[in-house]
């Protein structure tokens, strides 16, 4: 009985200290069960790279990968931010980012509205993706939902001019001038794009859930081939540790097609609302590094930079992100509480 009841005291004492463990990092019992559903609908899938485009900034942008949160600062924001993949690498990806978005009250409501560009480049395969985003805006008592939906149209467009039959200027086994492929046209075709999301945020705390290519587009090219995107899954949540000026904020952000999945986990320190700085780790790809500053009249400018450590690290120095926003007011009706978002590059 002795050795049973130590082996019992034992094990909760392990069970309480793992349960502090997620209270501490997380604070908020809806992400546990949220992730728990994530995990659950994806097991059994295997790993793999992942299609949707690669971007970091997606805490400081959250209206790219959720139409729920356009609007949630009660601010208008319009941010615009560049990213270079793996320097060095031939026809590596550069995705470019436009946004704009805002809270407008209608009807004794608020909704939240917004636009959004993207634009990604990898090789002779450019992809533009045009959106409109809306999310309708509920007051909890400790804090605010956004539930949103996107409408977009996605253009593709392959450029035929862009392939080259020679490396360094020498004909190879796999690469001769007389090569079939290079004989065609440029291409483009366009399509529709349809995307929903839910955000929560509190004074100390934000969750994002989102599916985004809801309807399966696919663009068919003159020449036969079809572009096809696969529903994306997203799931993002951080917590701001600390009071006043200074604090710490962990952070955590999925995305799966379903087919393949991406996990990265970082934090962010924030000095006197001022400059933030922090680090992180996407699983079997990166380690990444972020800096940003908030300097006057409403102007935020963020760097980061991602060190490889997939096998690709051996064929490129890195990638390199920037991003700067400005924030603004227009006179609207005010609400009489207000839940700032955490701020992540």
């Amino acid at each position: 009985m002795h050795v049973k009841l130590t082996q019992k005291i034992a094990l909760k004492c392990e069970i309480d200290v793992f349960r502090n463990f997620l209270r501490m990092f997380y604070c908020n019992k809806s992400v546990l069960l949220l992730f728990f559903i994530l995990i659950c609908v994806l097991n059994g899938q295997k790993i793999e790279a992942q299609n949707e485009m690669q971007f970091g900034g997606y805490a400081n942008i959250p209206i790219v990968v959720n139409p729920g949160a356009a609007g949630k600062t009660g601010t208008w924001n319009a941010v615009g931010a560049f990213r270079k993949q793996w320097v060095g690498f031939s026809g590596a990806p550069q995705t470019t980012v436009l946004s704009i978005d805002g809270e407008v009250a209608f009807l004794k409501s608020f909704h939240g509205v917004g636009a959004s560009v993207f634009h990604d480049k990898s090789g002779p395969l450019t992809l533009m993706n045009i959106n409109a985003n809306y999310s309708y805006h509920i007051e909890l008592s400790k804090g605010q939902v956004g539930i949103g939906a996107r409408l977009g149209a996605i253009n593709a467009a392959f450029k035929v001019s862009d392939l080259s039959a020679t490396v360094d200027g020498a004909e190879t086994d796999y690469h001769q001038s007389s090569d079939a492929a290079l004989e065609g046209s440029d291409d483009s075709g366009t399509t529709f794009d349809i995307g929903v999301g839910g955000f929560y945020q509190s004074d100390k705390s934000y969750i994002s859930l989102s599916l985004l290519h809801l309807n399966r587009p696919r663009i068919e090219l003159k020449s036969g081939t079809e572009i096809k995107a696969r529903p994306v899954l997203t799931f993002g949540s951080g917590y701001k540790m600390g009071s006043g000026q200074n604090n710490f904020e962990p952070r955590l952000f999925f995305k799966s097609d379903f087919a393949s999945w991406q996990l990265e986990m970082g934090g962010n320190v924030n000095v006197k609302n001022k400059v933030s700085f922090g680090m992180g780790y996407r699983l079997q790809d990166a380690i990444f590094f972020v800096f940003g500053i908030n300097l006057s009249n409403g102007i935020y400018v963020g760097y980061g930079y991602d060190l490889c450590v997939s096998e690709l690290h051996r064929y490129n120095s890195g990638s390199h992100e920037v991003g700067i926003s400005y924030t603004f007011n227009i006179d609207v009706e005010k609400r009489t509480k207000r839940y700032k978002s955490v701020r992540i590059l």
